[in-house]
């Protein structure tokens, strides 16, 4: 029987791999990383990449083959809001002219499923922005 301990140990790393994956993904569908697992406070966003214009904060959710809970289900209201104020913070040290969007990617063992993009307006440039581009 496995401790709680190693079976964290072994849940962080498969959700290490799955974010190596996810990004390994986006690389070939044009997107560049901007940053990978980083710290805001004691809150972490897991991907930032930009492709474009566009800057895309991607939650990855992984779970092994058979979880009681799966990654499509795995986010919480709260911990979205967590993202947003993250993401928030970054913004201010370093802003971003153009689109922001969220998007979640679940795993489920080696199936991956990228959910549909969201838009998230309220934390990108005011429309004063717009009107001087």
């Amino acid at each position: 029987m496995t401790s709680t301990a190693t079976r964290g140990k072994t849940a962080r790393r498969w959700g290490w791999r799955c974010e190596r994956m996810t990004l390994w993904l986006l690389w070939l569908g044009g997107w560049d990383l901007v940053a990978w697992q980083l710290k805001q406070g004691r809150f972490e966003l897991d991907l930032l990449v930009s492709r474009g214009g566009e800057l895309r904060l991607l939650e990855v959710k992984a779970r092994k083959t058979g979880a009681w809970v799966g990654g499509d289900t795995a986010l919480t209201h709260d911990q979205r809001l967590r993202l947003q104020v993250a993401l928030s913070r970054y913004l201010d040290r370093v802003p971003w002219p153009g689109a922001i969007t969220f998007q979640r990617v679940s795993w489920a063992g080696w199936r991956c499923r990228f959910h549909e993009v969201e838009r998230w307006e309220a934390l990108g440039p005011g429309p004063e922005s717009y009107e001087a581009s």
